[in-house]
């Protein structure tokens, strides 16, 4: 696969992954600026992650046939023309509908990405392909909505979308240069193409993702009461422990790249069983500081691990019918396991049980993704 494509497609997701998150950093500043409450805001990431999870399957039912090159093209002009309108926007109306059309072409510019970079890549490093777009994805979470956060605070809201305008720009014309031409159909389209739903390695992918997004999430997603509320961690010390999770997302989803190019099945397995015993470590050392911290960097570089593999395995066993669409589902099903997670891992936190045992409630997703993964090996 051509470099520049590559760094186009780890470019792109970052970009998709800052402007789904980059509300969080930017709530007080919209707030103010847009005269409504913080809660009204709030629904500005409900939006747009609702659109993603419905409108992701349904497009990839009807553009599935579309040339790869086509329809990164032709998804990332309509993405970009949605961040322009976040960027002008007036009002919270207009701030809405631009969140809305740019999360229903969330999933289709990443699936997108996704499948290009199997169908390109040697059979050797369609793993470590997958996994630099998902790097791209936690770059986001690290690096990018702190800097949308900076920008609010220095030069105003709209900057933090201009800086998502611009590497979307950037992303469509490295696309548009390096992407080899490719005009042939890719798969089936329309109601026939749910057949591929019926593969069983595809639909016991999507439950994987499901089951273990909803445990590692269960913890990773209330990461701050776990280690003030939990163990104590003083307020200043939150920032530097969430930096080394963070980064040890990052090196967890490069580990579990290279381990999806060795053996991809192997690699299913192991990851998701590191994720599950690096739960239970983590409510073991969860009572101390320190403890809570390795704990949480443990889970994030268990769990990204798992991120590689899991896409790179419903990728290849879509192949032929509609490998769009099983990705499409899949990140639907990730994203409705995290919804879960954050309901979960809110109500336990805040009861009596308290945030020092949300590693535990994430170990049972985990062991049925990790039962389902043997049972596909063993097939």
């Amino acid at each position: 696969m051509p470099r520049p494509l590559a760094g186009a497609f780890v470019l792109g997701a970052f970009a998709l992954g800052t402007s789904e998150n980059v509300i969080a950093g930017v709530l007080a500043h919209l707030s103010t600026a847009l005269a409504v409450p913080v809660s009204t805001v709030g629904l500005l990431v409900t939006g747009y992650a609702a659109t993603a999870v419905v409108a992701g399957p349904l497009l990839s039912l009807v553009t599935g046939r579309l040339p790869l090159r086509r329809l990164a093209l032709l998804a990332l002009s309509l993405y970009g023309a949605g961040t322009v309108v976040a960027v002008i926007a007036p009002a919270y109306t207009t701030l809405m509908a631009a969140r809305i059309i740019t999360g229903a072409l969330h999933t289709t510019v990443l699936v997108t990405f996704m499948l290009s970079a199997v169908r390109l890549a040697p059979e050797d490093r369609r793993g470590r392909e997958v996994g630099r777009i998902t790097l791209g994805l936690g770059a986001a979470t690290v690096l990018g909505v702190p800097l949308g956060n900076l920008l609010a605070q220095t030069l105003g809201w709209r900057w933090a979308f201009g800086l998502i305008t611009l590497s979307i720009l950037v992303t469509l014309v490295l696309v548009f240069i390096s992407f080899p031409r490719d005009e042939a159909p890719r798969g089936s389209t329309g109601p026939g193409s749910l057949r591929v739903l019926a593969r069983g390695p595809v639909l016991g992918g999507v439950a994987m993702s499901a089951a273990a997004g909803l445990g590692a999430m269960t913890l990773l997603a209330y990461a701050v009461p776990f280690l003030t509320d939990g163990a104590g961690v003083p307020d200043r010390a939150v920032a530097p422990i969430l930096l080394l999770q963070g980064a040890a997302c990052l090196a967890g989803n490069l580990v579990g790249g290279g381990l999806a190019d060795r053996n991809l099945p192997r690699a299913l397995t192991l990851s998701l069983s590191m994720t599950a015993i690096a739960l239970v470590i983590a409510a073991l050392v969860s009572g101390t500081g320190p403890g809570a911290a390795m704990g949480l960097a443990l889970v994030g570089f268990a769990y990204f691990s798992t991120l590689p593999p899991l896409n790179t395995w419903i990728a290849t066993k879509a192949e032929g019918i509609a490998p769009a669409l099983a990705l499409a589902v899949n990140s639907s099903a990730f994203n409705v396991g995290i919804a879960a997670a954050g309901r979960l891992g809110g109500v336990v936190s805040s009861g009596p049980l308290g945030p020092g045992t949300l590693p535990l409630l994430g170990v049972a997703p985990l062991l049925l993704a990790l039962v389902i993964a043997r049972s596909l090996r063993a097939r």
